[in-house]
């Protein structure tokens, strides 16, 4: 798919105002501060529409961080909250990518599901269960889910944080240091879950069975306050400069 430049997407609603949080000390990447990325697509769902990615692509960069965002359509402060990361700093040294939807159809209809009916977060093909109603056909079924599989397979990043709501946690997966998710609660003041496991979930596929380093965030409650956003900014900010590269895979 082509790339083109892109500043401070606005493909779907905010929050009430932009959020603001103090850069870390680290050394920035100029680029971060123009709000500048580039824009380009993992795939299309049954719909048509384009499943978005956002990258940073900073040169020399040595660290890639992945954010898979609105997974479930319903879940309202999953694309703002990845359209706020976009405004803040990262060290020069890393790649950002951000998938502000993966349910870009569930997301126009404002339901947890994809338009086929499937539950993307029971899809992934670790302990795939048929017995869940809205798990899909087979594991890995749905357009959505083997584009982020392809995705993250593909570029294999050091660290894949999954974003979600309302359930009021930071949880680390299988070997992902456990001080990745203390660095992200601490900053936005919610608890640490260890031991977290979905049947057929994205984190738990990612962290289980691609090898991959990877977190699970949710974010209190269904609120799409401006004040939670800020927190979770904040968390995301206070991670980035402590994400180290993972090749044991």
């Amino acid at each position: 798919m082509g790339w083109r430049s892109f500043a401070g997407a606005r493909s779907a609603p905010s929050v009430d105002k932009a959020a603001s949080v103090a850069s870390p000390a680290v050394r920035l990447d100029p680029v971060a501060d123009r709000g500048r990325w580039t824009q380009g697509s993992i795939g299309t769902t049954v719909q048509g529409r384009q499943i978005v990615r956002w990258d940073s692509r900073s040169r020399g960069a040595t660290r890639h961080v992945t954010v898979v965002s609105g997974m479930h359509g319903n879940e309202r402060i999953t694309y703002p909250l990845a359209e706020a990361f976009l405004h803040t700093a990262r060290p020069a040294d890393m790649n950002v990518t951000i998938i502000p939807s993966l349910n870009p159809d569930g997301w126009a209809a404002n339901t947890r599901r994809n338009a086929r009916g499937v539950d993307l977060n029971r899809n992934f093909p670790w302990l795939w269960s048929s017995s869940k109603d809205s798990s899909g056909p087979g594991p890995g079924s749905e357009l959505e889910t083997q584009a982020a599989m392809n995705l993250l397979q593909t570029e294999r990043p050091d660290l894949v944080i999954w974003i979600h709501q309302p359930l009021d946690y930071v949880a680390p997966v299988a070997d992902c240091p456990i001080q990745y998710a203390e660095l992200w609660a601490n900053a936005a003041g919610i608890q640490v879950r260890p031991a977290v496991s979905h049947l057929g979930g994205g984190e738990s596929w990612s962290a289980r069975t691609a090898g991959l380093r990877s977190m699970l965030v949710e974010v209190t409650s269904w609120s799409t306050a401006q004040s939670l956003v800020d927190d979770h900014v904040r968390g995301f900010t206070a991670l980035l400069p402590h994400v180290s590269v993972h090749r044991s895979k």
